[in-house]
C-alpha cells in the first residue's frame, strides 16, 4: 500500500458523460507504428514548435507530481511505451527502482543511453507480463491519444496488473478532439480521427479500475496557427496564458492534458 497522507486530495467535480465510441476500423493501428522510429523521434518532436512546447509543459507538470508522489512513498516506477526515454529520464533520476518497456528496439536503444539506472524491457506487456514485482507508479505518454479503442482497453488492463493496490497511473492525452483549436477548425470543415476526449478517457479509466485524481491541462490558449510560433510559445505571455489551462473545468478543452489516476 502507498504511504499517507494522500498527495492529491480528491476534488469534487463532474464525472464522465457517456459518449459513443469511434469504431476501431476508422483509427490507425498504433501497436507497431513506431518500431523503426527511434533514431529520428526526438529530432521530429523538437523540430515542431507546438510539440516541443507541449513536451516542455508536460515535463514541468510531471516533475511537480513526482515530487509529491515521492513524499507519499512512491519508490518503484514503470514507464510504459517509453519510446526514447523522454519521461523515463525523469523517473530514472528519482525512483529507487525504475523500469521501462516498449515494443520498439530502436526506441529503447535511444532511451538506454539516457537512463543508466533504468532496467529496460523490449516486449508487449499485453501478452507477457513483466518479470518484476508490482510498481507504485506507471507512466504512459503519447500513447492513449493515438491508440485504437481495443488496444487502449487491453493496455489499461495490463497496466493495472503491473500496479500495486492503490498505485498511480500518470498519462497524457495529446489528441483531444474537444480542444478549443480543434473545435474551431471543425467549424470550417476540417475533419480528424482523434476521438479521445476528456469524458471518454474517464470512462475508459473507470472501466479498467482507475479513478481520476487530477487533470492538468496544457495549451488552452493556443487556438490558432499564428500562436504556434516559437517567439509566442517561448514568451512571458505564454507563461501567463498557460494559467488558464490549469482551471480544472477548462482542462477538458485543452489540446494536451496530463492525468493522474489511481488504481481502485
Amino acid at each position: 500500500m502507498l504511504a499517507s497522507p494522500d498527495p492529491f486530495p480528491h476534488r469534487a467535480g463532474s464525472e464522465y458523460v457517456p459518449c459513443g465510441n469511434v469504431p476501431d476500423s476508422t483509427l490507425m493501428s498504433y501497436r507497431d507504428s513506431h518500431l523503426e522510429k527511434g533514431a529520428d523521434y526526438d529530432l521530429a518532436l523538437a523540430r515542431d514548435p507546438f510539440d516541443a512546447y507541449m513536451a516542455r509543459r508536460e515535463r514541468e507538470i510531471v516533475v511537480a507530481i513526482l515530487a509529491r508522489l515521492q513524499r507519499a512513498g512512491v519508490r518503484r516506477t514503470l514507464d510504459f511505451a517509453c519510446g526514447t526515454g523522454r519521461i523515463t529520464q525523469l523517473l530514472d533520476g528519482v525512483a529507487e527502482a525504475c523500469f521501462a518497456v516498449d515494443v520498439s528496439a530502436s526506441m529503447v536503444a535511444e532511451a538506454r543511453a539516457k537512463c543508466p539506472r533504468t532496467q529496460f524491457f523490449i516486449q508487449d506487456i499485453i501478452d507477457t507480463p513483466l518479470p518484476i514485482a508490482p510498481v507504485q507508479l506507471v507512466t504512459a505518454f503519447r500513447f492513449f491519444g493515438n491508440a485504437e479503442d481495443s488496444l487502449r482497453a487491453r493496455v489499461l488492463e495490463a497496466i493495472r496488473r503491473s500496479l500495486a493496490p492503490g498505485g498511480y497511473l500518470l498519462l497524457n492525452d495529446h489528441e483531444n478532439p474537444w480542444a478549443l483549436q480543434r473545435l474551431l477548425r471543425r467549424l470550417v470543415g476540417e475533419r480528424a480521427q482523434a476521438d479521445l476526449h476528456h469524458w471518454k478517457l474517464r470512462r475508459l479509466l473507470r472501466h479498467a479500475g482507475f479513478r481520476v485524481r487530477r487533470a492538468f491541462g496544457i495549451g488552452l490558449w493556443i487556438y490558432r496557427a499564428k500562436l504556434e510560433r516559437p517567439d509566442v510559445l517561448n514568451s512571458r505571455w505564454a507563461d501567463v496564458l498557460e494559467l488558464l489551462s490549469r482551471v480544472p473545468f477548462l482542462s477538458r478543452f485543452c489540446p494536451d492534458a496530463v492525468i493522474l489516476a489511481q488504481r481502485t
